[in-house]
């Protein structure tokens, strides 16, 4: 437990302060004003539980002369110092919640970010994970060492399977008298390398022609249906026209599809005899369905075999057969080879048009015959229009192919490739077996089994960690939600859990507010965007307090909160006291630092409700020269009491004879005589009016008026108003004794005590 914050020098506004006289307790209560270095002792207490100067070093004071030094004692009277940028030893049970936490753990400026998440998790896991986490960066340390060692064995080896995968290359067979077979095989392909290099160039070749199903689009569209009955047919088109509507004809036979055939599925009326309906029942049958489905298909198949992409293909196979035809005007003569691309690409678009008006006729009208063999003429004119400009390049392709082909073939038919696969494989088969590689490969097989041991070890740990990290989230979770539903937030949080994605473990976490999703990231509605710097704050302080409750050490621990009632509405305020007294109860000791002194005089008291002899130490941080910062005493019940209860206990003093200026003693009289008549006749005496102002009021009240009761005070009051008004004035020629002073103190104290003159 932290004794004393002896000493700091040098490090924000504390740049030269002494705690020696200001010894902490189980329960230690700082006040400070904002700005006077309540963040800054918050940093220090971090900076010793991580051991890191840098949060120190980052605070040293911007003016001053002394260089960042801090002295603490603990229990026992063992000193923690931090000199010459470095602390003498780490004290990991100090748990501070500070602006930095929220910052590490929760967001920045709005923003949850990956490295929030990571630090969310390595917080909330605490120790009880640590064990578990470092079998995990061990296994994954050994695999890494197991995987490097393959690494560099096959690095070893690479140099010798040139154009081989190493599996290729292990399983390649003996073969014997290797250099005799190469050399017979080298001199073959000396002789062939002049035709090979001819007769490896592509060839060009004709381009595949697009098609179009004319016979099958017409065939769909003269589809009828004989057996649908004309009557049938012409009554529900009738109701069909008189409901009106695009989708009248479809919801009419999705009705008729959930009745029984004997009940309206609308009013569940007998249906039997109904020759409206006998008229849908012919109408909607089997056979009328199964040509509404044919029917929707062609628009499909319209769409997909007329597509701009067809002529564009089409167009990049030309460019193609084109490069590799002028490869081969060395040798052959070719003929140049073009295609109008924009006549194609017009004449699909004609064909496309004309199609799709069909089928968007046929789909309006899908029980009549479509489609007359005029129009079935001119969509296989259309289409051979399409075809035109391909068939044109297509026949100067095939000319080129041609003499390309009559030129190879009376070119030799020894393949240099095939030679040269051969003697690659051969000498890839002598290194194969070199007495080195065979060694290598030993090596190898040994680096292979411990990386699948390491491997094995690995995932046997992320699972343990795995584990132990889904169990105590779901725990962080439950008790997060249930400190949010206390401090009566209007969301919570769901979905907790953690991944490895990146290089480390982190948490997944989102918000429910008001039955929505929230994103930490991205949306709206977002983190940033939906919650307030209250609700965030609540949310920071609700992690921290989740994962300190559940801290298996916090019986050792030394819980220190920075201003934990910021922003914080009444509701939260009180439930904030709660979560402080409960975690008191449990912690080895509690530091609150507050800019709040009602705050720190209601936890007091809330603490010393729940146990009267709890050692409570209360100071502050107060002003010192130049502006600093250093440690003072402090009264909390005067830091907090209201002007009428300060002046009613100056007075008394004075009155008990201890002390006082007089002349500001006088002027207290007539504020402590205003505050007990506003407190005596609440809502009836305005509170921007004058004493004199209010003596009247009394002076003229009329019954049935409560000011009435006060009649007996008036002469009394008006006296002492009389008095003391000299008082309130910047003058030099009243003079004031202590002993009339005191008859008027007296009497004021009457009125206030007896409600009557002395």
């Amino acid at each position: 437990m932290l004794e004393r914050i002896e000493d700091i020098q040098g490090i924000g506004l504390l740049h030269h302060t002494n705690g020696k006289p200001h010894k902490c307790k189980q329960a230690t209560l700082i006040y400070a004003d904002n700005g006077r270095g309540k963040s800054t002792l918050a940093t220090i207490f971090r900076s010793a539980s991580t051991g890191n100067a840098s949060l120190i070093n980052a605070c040293k004071t911007v003016d001053g002369t002394l260089v960042p030094k801090v002295v603490l004692q603990f229990g026992s009277g063992h000193k923690v110092t931090f000199e010459n940028g470095t602390w003498s030893e780490q004290r990991p049970e100090l748990l501070v919640f500070d602006a930095d936490f929220i910052g590490r753990n929760v967001h920045s400026g709005g923003t949850v970010n990956t490295d929030h998440r990571k630090n969310l998790l390595e917080f909330a896991l605490g120790e009880e994970a640590v064990a578990a986490r470092a079998a995990v960066e061990k296994a994954t340390a050994d695999s890494k060492l197991a995987a490097d060692k393959v690494q560099s064995v096959l690095g070893q080896i690479s140099g010798y399977h040139q154009g081989l995968s190493i599996d290729q290359f292990e399983k390649l067979p003996h073969v014997s008298d290797i250099d005799p077979k190469v050399s017979e095989l080298q001199k073959r392909l000396t002789a062939a390398s002049n035709v090979a290099a001819i007769l490896a160039k592509p060839v060009p070749k004709p381009l595949d022609e697009p098609s179009f199903d004319i016979d099958g689009l017409f065939d769909a569209l003269a589809l009828s249906l004989k057996n649908v009955h004309a009557d049938a047919e012409k009554i529900v088109k009738q109701h069909v026209t008189k409901l009106g509507g695009k989708g009248a004809e479809l919801w009419l036979s999705q009705g008729r599809q959930l009745g029984n055939g004997s009940e309206c599925p609308y009013c569940d009326q007998d249906i039997t005899k109904n020759d409206l309906i006998s008229a849908y029942q012919t109408h909607f049958n089997a056979a009328y369905a199964d040509l509404k489905d044919r029917i929707a298909k062609l628009q499909g198949m319209v769409v997909t075999d007329t597509s701009a992409s067809i002529i564009d293909g089409i167009a990049k196979g030309v460019g193609v057969a084109i490069a590799q035809a002028s490869a081969w005007t060395e040798h052959v003569p070719t003929q140049a080879i073009s295609f109008d691309a924009a006549a194609a690409d017009l004449a699909l678009g004609i064909f496309r048009d004309f199609a799709t008006d069909l089928v968007c006729r046929k789909h309006a009208a899908p029980a009549e015959p479509l489609g007359s063999g005029g129009e079935k003429l001119k969509a296989a004119s259309l289409w051979e229009q399409v075809l035109a400009p391909v068939r044109a390049v297509n026949t100067a392709i095939k000319g080129a192919e041609g003499l390309v082909s009559n030129y190879k073939a009376q070119l030799s038919t020894d393949s240099v490739a095939q030679l040269q696969q051969q003697i690659n494989q051969l000498q890839a088969t002598k290194r194969r077996y070199d007495p080195k590689v065979l060694d290598l490969f030993v090596q190898i097989g040994t680096a292979r089994a411990s990386a699948e041991a390491a491997d094995k070890a690995k995932k046997a740990a992320r699972e343990t960690l795995d584990s132990l990290m889904t169990t105590t989230l779901s725990k962080y979770q439950t008790s997060i939600n249930s400190l949010l539903k206390n401090f009566g937030a209007s969301f919570s949080i769901k979905g907790m859990s953690a991944n490895f994605r990146g290089n480390a473990p982190r948490t997944e976490y989102g918000l429910l507010l008001r039955g929505r999703d929230v994103v930490l990231e991205g949306g709206p509605p977002s983190f940033a965007t939906t919650l307030s710097e209250g609700d965030k704050r609540t949310l920071a302080f609700a992690f921290f307090v989740a994962s300190t409750i559940h801290d298996s050490k916090l019986a050792s621990r030394t819980v220190v909160v920075d201003d934990p009632m910021c922003s914080l509405d009444l509701n939260r305020r009180q439930h904030t006291i709660a979560v402080l007294k409960k975690v008191h109860l449990k912690a080895a000791q509690l530091i609150v630092f507050a800019h709040d002194p009602y705050f720190l005089r209601d936890l007091r008291d809330a603490l010393h409700k729940e146990d009267k002899a709890a050692p409570i130490a209360i100071f502050q941080l107060g002003a010192a020269p130049n502006d600093y910062t250093d440690f003072a005493m402090l009264d909390l019940d005067k830091e907090c009491e209201s002007p009428y209860s300060q002046h009613h206990r100056l007075l008394n003093e004075f009155a008990g004879g201890n002390g006082g200026d007089p002349k500001s003693v006088a002027k207290l009289i007539r504020p402590m005589l205003e505050g007990y008549l506003h407190r005596r006749f609440p809502g009836l005496l305005p509170r921007d009016e004058m004493f004199g102002g209010v003596v009247v009021r009394i002076r003229d009240a009329v019954a049935p008026s409560p000011l009435c009761h006060a009649k007996n005070l008036v002469d009394e009051l008006n006296e002492i108003n009389d008095y003391v008004g000299q008082f309130h004035h910047d003058t030099d020629a009243v003079v004031l004794t202590a002993s009339g002073l005191k008859n008027y103190v007296d009497r004021a104290l009457a009125v206030v005590h007896k409600g009557a003159p002395i």
